[in-house]
Order: C-alpha cells, then sequence, then structure tokens
C-alpha cells in the first residue's frame, strides 16, 4: 500500500489480540493449525479495517512472530507483548515497538518477574508499581486490563495504582462508559470520569476497548477495538 501519512487521524486497532493456542484457557479445543487461524485473523482484521493490533497472550510470546510476518506483508502493524498478572493479581497488558524481537521478549518476561516456563498464567514477582516502573525502563507501554473485572485493578480497589503518574491507559469490559453498572465497592462510573476523591488523577486516563480476541470473529465485537489518533500507524 503506498499511502502518504500526513496528518494525525484515527486508526482502528485491537490490542489485545491473542494467538492460536491461547483458546485452551478457555478449556477450548483449538480446530485450526496455526497458520489457518492466523490467516482467518488476517481476513477479519482486513474486513474491520483493523490496521494496528497488539498480541497479547498470558506469559507467552511463541505465536508473535508468524503472526507479525503475516500482518506486516499485508500493511497491519503488530506490537508484540503478553499479558501478566501483578504480585496483586491484576492483569496488565504489556506492548512494545513493532521491532522487538522474540527473545528480547522473552528476556523481558523474566526481567518483569515471570519465570516458571511450564506455566504462563503464574503471576509475575513484581508488584504494580515495579511492573509500572519496569516496562517504562524497556521502552514499552502497558494497560490496565479488564479494569472493573472480578481482578481488575478496580474491584481490587488498587486506587494507589490507578493515580500512578505511569499508567496512561485502562481497558474496559463494556462498549461505553454509560453500559456500567453500580456494583459491590467503588462506583466505576465516576472513577472513569475522574470524579471519584479517592482516585482522583492528576491526568486523566485513556479509557480503551481492547477485550481478548481469543478466535478470529472475536475481532468483529464493538469491544474488541478502538480509535487511536497517530499520523501512521506506528509506535511510537
Amino acid at each position: 500500500m503506498n499511502e502518504k501519512y500526513t496528518i494525525a487521524k484515527f486508526w482502528k486497532c485491537a490490542l489485545q489480540v491473542n494467538p492460536y493456542s491461547y483458546i485452551k484457557y478457555r478449556g477450548i479445543q483449538q480446530s485450526l493449525t496455526e497458520d489457518e487461524y492466523n490467516n482467518k485473523l488476517l481476513a477479519e482484521c482486513k474486513k474491520e479495517n483493523i490496521r494496528v493490533i497488539g498480541i497479547a497472550d498470558h506469559g507467552n510470546v511463541d505465536g508473535v512472530e508468524k503472526i507479525r510476518s503475516l500482518f506486516s506483508r499485508n500493511d497491519i502493524i503488530v506490537f508484540p507483548g503478553f499479558e501478566l498478572a501483578t504480585s496483586e493479581k491484576a492483569p496488565f497488558v504489556c506492548l512494545f515497538p513493532e521491532t522487538t524481537t522474540k527473545s528480547e521478549l522473552d528476556r523481558y518476561l523474566g526481567a518483569l518477574g515471570v519465570t516458571d516456563i511450564n506455566e504462563n498464567t503464574t503471576p509475575s514477582k513484581l508488584s504494580a508499581v515495579q511492573l509500572l516502573e519496569k516496562v517504562k525502563e524497556l521502552n514499552g507501554f502497558l494497560y490496565a486490563a479488564h479494569v472493573t473485572d472480578d481482578n481488575g485493578i478496580l474491584k481490587l480497589k488498587l486506587n494507589h495504582i490507578w493515580k500512578h503518574p505511569l499508567l496512561h491507559a485502562a481497558q474496559i469490559t463494556v462498549q461505553n462508559l454509560d453500559d456500567l453498572k453500580f456494583g459491590d465497592g467503588p462506583n466505576h462510573k465516576l472513577i472513569l470520569n475522574n470524579n471519584e476523591t479517592k482516585y482522583h488523577r492528576e491526568k486523566k486516563i485513556a479509557i480503551i476497548n481492547s477485550s481478548d480476541v481469543a478466535k478470529p470473529e472475536d475481532i468483529k465485537n464493538s469491544n474488541a477495538s478502538c480509535l487511536i489518533k497517530m499520523t501512521k500507524p506506528a509506535y511510537i
């Protein structure tokens, strides 16, 4: 594609895409080969005009290279990375520049306290604060995942993490804030609008849709992607 990038505009991004093996975490047997899965995922991304994906399997980067090779040939940028839980068991998605190699990602996992190669969902040995600081050091970007779910930082009432200046983005699993329901604990809608005193931030957080893409057709879901303003699709 010969496309000129001269002004900033909104690009459609899906920042929690999983490789073909991920579905086992949901107790489902994968019926596709890795190549079949990747090609179906590509076809669905093209239908939905997705221009950037973030790969975020649980503590595992084995599927990165095949997806990146295929997608880069089709003008879709891939931010490789992974999802991990902190020592508080709060989930975060960590993404890195499109040129980051698999061997670098493996080293990053170790540096971030994920050392059990046989159990990808084991929490990191780092606290959330330590994770925020270390990911910045590694030139990565992270967002708090599933913040209103049972293990999200809002449900866990980790207001010190929510207010931390190195946390810039949070994922909600509903399409918009009006879909949030008031449950036990703090009012999530008030917090996300930066109107809750105990959770008030100096700078409002970016709220994104990036729900898990566990199978190719999930990319169609309205809460699987969001619009991000960039001059061109690229890691900044």
